[in-house]
């Protein structure tokens, strides 16, 4: 299959991953950060991880660094709309990104409003220029962040449920479990907001199960760890809980062995709704045409596999269903959705 053209769907993006280097050199300039940056080159050891790092802890390290990048609005602007430009080369036709306001606004104490205001017209300034894509915003909760963050994100939620499509819960699971999130989440029901949760990326069957029991999300971001237990496989297959593989960003944090190991040809074999993405472009350095790519060349991905990974994207997306209705006539020959 040629997967350049193939139309895509991608669920798992991050905004704050998906910065291109010779943005993120501007960032550093604006931001007065003290790092040897004579070019957007010299900021690829502090920026990007291109080779297998000892655990996902120290990938999120990194993160702290791209955090202090976050100055002003207005780059937040420049970013989503690079980003959904970036997607729409590669011929994604629905990208959802997703995005921590309380992450993006801690190193100045930017307003999370305004800020929002900046990365909507940064998304509808790329949507008139990119034409045929279609973009879903989800809100991040950080855990590390703690509770009361969380009641700040939820209670931010629902001030932007018409412009959000859904919620995520990210980072570290291991210290900060899903069971901890109930109280501070529980405003989302009311909101019709559904949920994604980042749950078995480093962390084994039990943190799943808790994650499925406490929370009941529609999605999974990565979910690598239901693959260790078969029950979890037909629970997730049963309750139709789509899974967010991204196939790099798990080699690289070292939560797989290597793309041979990586479940997720597994977990679609056995009927799991799994889709593949690309977590973070511009900290991995990747696109989802090459993650498809690595698929079909190192994880065992027929063609008729990489088309199925598309349409179990489609139906998993938090988009409204005309909007997928809509593509799918378009780009999938009519896929049916219901």
């Amino acid at each position: 299959m040629d997967v350049k053209s193939l139309p895509k769907v991608e669920l798992h993006r991050h905004l704050a991953g998906s910065i291109r280097i010779e943005t993120a050199f501007d960032m550093a300039e604006a931001a007065h950060l003290p790092v040897p940056a004579r070019s957007p080159q010299d900021l690829s050891p502090y920026l990007q991880v291109l080779e297998p790092m000892e655990d996902l802890g120290q990938v999120l390290e990194v993160f702290q660094f791209i955090a202090r990048l976050f100055t002003t609005e207005t780059h937040i602007e420049r970013i989503a709309r690079e980003v959904i430009l970036d997607a729409a080369a590669e011929n994604i036709k629905l990208l959802e990104l997703r995005f921590s306001p309380d992450y993006l606004s801690q190193s100045a104490g930017l307003s999370w409003d305004r800020l929002t205001g900046f990365l909507l017209e940064g998304v509808e300034k790329a949507r008139q220029e990119a034409g045929d894509i279609e973009v879903g915003l989800i809100a991040i909760v950080s855990r590390n962040l703690g509770v009361a963050s969380a009641r700040r994100t939820a209670d931010y939620a629902r001030r932007w449920k018409d412009v959000l499509v859904g919620f995520d819960l990210a980072d570290d699971e291991r210290a900060w479990p899903s069971s901890m999130f109930v109280e501070a989440l529980r405003p989302l029901e009311a909101l019709g907001l559904p949920l994604t949760v980042h749950s078995g990326e480093a962390t084994g069957p039990d943190y799943v199960k808790d994650t499925l029991d406490s929370l009941h999300p529609r999605r999974l971001g990565h979910g690598i760890a239901v693959a260790a237990d078969d029950a979890l496989i037909e629970r997730v297959v049963r309750e139709q809980v789509a899974i967010e593989a991204c196939p790099t960003s798990n080699v690289r944090t070292r939560c797989v062995p290597s793309f041979a190991q990586h479940p997720a040809k597994t977990l679609l074999d056995r009927g799991a709704a799994v889709t593949l993405n690309t977590d973070d472009p511009g900290l991995f350095d990747l696109t989802l045409t090459g993650e498809l790519e690595v698929a079909q060349t190192q994880m065992g991905f027929s063609g008729d596999d990489l088309l199925a990974v598309q349409h179990h994207a489609l139906r998993a997306s938090f988009l409204p269903l005309d909007v997928r209705t809509r593509i799918a006539q378009r780009h999938f020959h009519g896929l049916t959705l219901a």
